[in-house]
């Protein structure tokens, strides 16, 4: 992947390895910077910034309020004698928590020279699920047949929003918010169940709308198996106890 930035009488042009990551690997590539004019050129700063924005602020071309997680500066007080050019490589370390990609907005890399923030190269990264949380959504839509609606960040968290089968073992569950992160080493999964049922106002029965919640916290050493593989067995284990409290007590 790549992009080209302009800025007279230099020449930016970003390569990048891939073409998505997940969360927690490695994005890395290369910057070159060349000058175009017949003169020599000093250059202040040459840096790259990876930072997260919003997409609404592209679409309605209002300034972008980046929030930015590293910066690298690969150059600084150079000169560039006429035509020539210099290559330089970068990488950045993603957190196993960093933002998703979603439709409201994603990571991005900023290059350029000094006002590269505001004044620069911009190119969006596809970034997806860290690939244990990927699993244990496999496991919520296969092993118990849920269906996947979407992914968002919601804070320090990934939401996902899942439908129930329609089956007589959830008849009062109309879906649930699953919020998904790994911190700490620690997989964490927060659950809101938005569950529907009858209710009386008076003497009139009417349906009811009420929220069941459910945290849990599982170590590494229960969700990984040797070799650093998803321990599926956990999964279901945990996503069928979450469940209970969403089931009623008798099945007809």
């Amino acid at each position: 992947m790549r992009s080209v930035y302009f800025q007279q009488p230099l020449e930016h042009q970003i390569e990048v390895e891939g073409e998505s990551w997940n969360q927690g690997e490695v994005v890395k590539g290369q910057l070159r910077i060349r000058n175009k004019s017949s003169k020599i050129v000093a250059v202040n700063t040459c840096q790259i910034i990876l930072a997260h924005g919003l997409k609404k602020a592209f679409k309605e071309g209002t300034e972008v309020h980046w929030e930015v997680l590293e910066k690298q500066v690969v150059a600084q007080d150079i000169v560039l004698q006429s035509g020539s050019e210099l290559t330089f490589g970068w990488n950045f370390n993603l957190s196993a928590g960093c933002q998703i990609t979603d439709k409201q907005g994603g990571l991005y890399l900023l290059f350029g020279g000094d006002e590269a923030l505001t004044e620069g190269g911009r190119l969006n990264l596809q970034i997806n699920l860290h690939p244990i949380l990927q699993n244990y959504l496999q496991t919520f839509t296969t092993q118990f047949r849920f269906l996947e609606k979407y992914q968002k960040r919601k804070s320090e968290w990934t939401e996902v929003k899942l439908i129930p089968p329609d089956s007589r073992e959830y008849p009062n569950m109309d879906y649930v918010l699953c919020f998904l992160r790994i911190h700490e080493e620690q997989l964490e999964a927060h659950y809101r169940f938005k569950m529907s049922g009858l209710g009386r106002i008076g003497e009139q029965m009417t349906v009811t709308k009420k929220n069941r919640e459910l945290e849990q916290s599982i170590p590494p050493e229960k969700y990984l198996q040797p070799g650093g593989f998803s321990n599926r067995a956990c999964f279901r284990e945990n996503i069928d106890q979450a469940l209970n409290i969403a089931r009623p007590e008798v099945i007809f």
